[in-house]
């Protein structure tokens, strides 16, 4: 679940990305093949509910948890 929030966070650090500083206040979950696909992650929900209790403004999941994810109020789900 990892893999994804891994590789965006070296994109960040080395500013290959527009607004880059905005991330950290976005909770970043899924798992990056080495093809390049984005599979989905087990326990999406529980994750939005604890990205809701620490005050991140946001959760980037897989598409296939943004259901799920989305669940939770309060807190914006991108998938």
């Amino acid at each position: 679940a990892f893999d994804l929030p891994i590789a965006i966070g070296i994109l960040a650090a080395s500013e290959q990305m527009k607004n880059w500083e905005a991330i950290e206040k976005y909770l970043i979950m899924g798992e990056l093949s080495l093809d390049g696909i984005i599979r989905p992650i087990k326990g999406a929900l529980p994750i939005a509910i604890q990205a809701r209790k620490e005050g991140f403004k946001g959760l980037i999941v897989p598409q296939a948890n943004s259901r799920e994810a989305g669940m939770v109020n309060n807190i914006a789900v991108y998938g």
